[in-house]
């Protein structure tokens, strides 16, 4: 289908302004073939009419979710990016697990941003079940997250033709994978539950607890961003940069690296890849250059510096705060802003202890039991987070936050039927709230995205 040049560029510019996705006059064909699409299951069939028509609809509506499918890339295949996961395995994440070992903290957290139909988070898991003989001792986040939720669905499904596994060495292959056909092949249940998948505007919706984006060690990134407006692309990269911690990596494809879009990260260069290593403010200062000509990789330990902190109180380890006096309001107040702030960071013990602090004073605070709730989650204490989630409820019934939060952790249990009731609660609350207004709670999440984001769960069938 060939738009005139003027429906052409009133594309351009709504996709961009809705989606943050960029098609310049080398991707014409791309955007009229993903209109075309559309337009074969929409009630309005004129090109212009179509896109008068979306201007009307919220971001959140069927239409708008299905157009973005078709305009986004979905091509990958397992252990896509070659180099990439070498350099995992060999540079990256081994000196990081040292350091967990070390730190007795054996957590770690992965995210793959943009997972398409699931081909890379499962190949992070596969990588990860290499190097962790010991892993079932491991709390172990492997988030992926898409726009796409035909794709996702497909992700979870773990079901895949030869095409997907091409260049998989075969022991890969009989490890990892059980022969379904012919040319199909399913992964291994073990490695699927490992993952866990949700859907995500990378627009914004993060990091926030809520959306489980926060505290990351590593983002992967890859073939994401570089279509994206370049306004879109510095939004993104900044909330990428605040969703790793100190020392945490990020990974894009080479034709996106860029010493400007995403600095302060350091980039560290390795053949075939350019990795980005977020880094501490006083080893920001001291660098002597902002390019690493090669691999120098150490064991990365966290760095929490006191000039990080709202506060002017010192940022030595609290001991035992909760057998401390019952905190109160301003003690209850500083606990939970440094608890938010390190939990940022990483440093998860600590900000469990302030978050403990905090209720010690008042147990029937819903606030800090939501705050509690989100750390437990980023710590992989599940049960103990639904515990937590089900006293915010039960002092909170309206919190759209607590609810939403509560689904998606009853959901990747598998316990679909109440995870599916605790989101159509967070729709019904949110129903009236205007779309651009932040929900209490949510880390900045507006009213708008939080039912975008219930509503792929709820029309989610894996």
């Amino acid at each position: 289908m060939r738009l005139p040049d003027a429906v052409c560029e009133q594309a351009r510019d709504l996709v961009a302004s809705r989606l943050g996705l960029d098609f310049p006059d080398r991707r014409r064909a791309d955007l009229e073939r993903g209109l075309a699409r559309a337009l074969r299951s929409s009630p309005v069939v004129d090109p212009k009419a179509y896109l008068t028509w979306m201007t009307t609809l919220s971001d959140d509506s069927p239409e708008w979710r299905q157009l973005a499918g078709f305009l986004t890339v979905g091509e990958t295949y397992f252990f896509r990016a070659q180099s990439s996961f070498e350099a995992l395995e060999e540079k990256v994440l081994p000196p990081l697990i040292t350091a967990r070992r070390l730190e007795g903290v054996l957590r770690l957290r992965l995210w793959s941003a943009g997972c398409a139909t699931g081909e890379e988070p499962y190949s992070l898991a596969m990588l990860l079940d290499r190097l962790l003989p010991d892993a079932s001792e491991w709390s172990l986040t492997i988030l992926a997250t898409d726009i796409n939720r035909t794709a996702l669905e497909s992700a979870r499904r773990g079901i895949y033709r030869e095409w997907s596994l091409r260049g998989t060495p075969p022991w890969v292959r009989d490890r990892y994978f059980h022969r379904r056909g012919r040319d199909t092949f399913e992964v291994d249940p073990r490695i699927r539950r490992l993952v866990t998948f949700a859907p995500l505007n990378l627009a914004d919706g993060f990091p926030a607890a809520m959306t489980n984006t926060s505290a990351m060690d590593l983002i992967l990134c890859q073939n994401v961003i570089m279509y994206f407006t370049r306004e879109a692309q510095r939004a993104t990269v900044g909330r990428l940069q605040r969703a790793l911690v100190t020392g945490g990596w990020l990974i894009v494809s080479p034709a996106e690296a860029s010493a400007e879009l995403f600095r302060p990260l350091m980039p560290v260069n390795v053949p075939g890849a350019i990795f980005y290593q977020k880094e501490s403010e006083k080893e920001i200062m001291s660098a002597p250059s902002p390019l690493t000509p090669s691999w120098q990789v150490e064991p990365v330990l966290p760095d929490f510096p006191a000039s990080s902190l709202p506060i002017e109180t010192p940022v030595s380890p609290v001991k035992s705060p909760v057998k401390e006096r019952p905190a109160s309001r301003p003690d209850r107040d500083s606990y939970l802003g440094r608890a938010r702030i390190l939990a940022d960071q990483g440093n998860l013990e600590e900000a469990r202890r302030l978050c403990e602090a905090a209720l010690s004073g008042d147990r029937l605070d819903p606030e800090a039991q939501l705050l509690f709730a989100a750390i437990l989650q980023e710590r992989g204490e599940i049960q103990a987070a639904l515990e937590a989630l089900r006293r915010a409820i039960y002092l909170a019934p309206d919190s759209a936050s607590a609810h939403f939060l509560q689904g998606s952790l009853l959901i990747r249990e598998g316990k679909r039927r109440r995870g599916r009731q605790s989101m159509e609660t967070v729709v019904r609350l949110l129903s009236s709230v205007p779309r651009d207004q932040p929900v209490p709670g949510g880390e900045g999440l507006t009213a708008g995205r939080l039912v975008e984001t219930a509503r792929a769960y709820l029309e989610s069938r894996g």
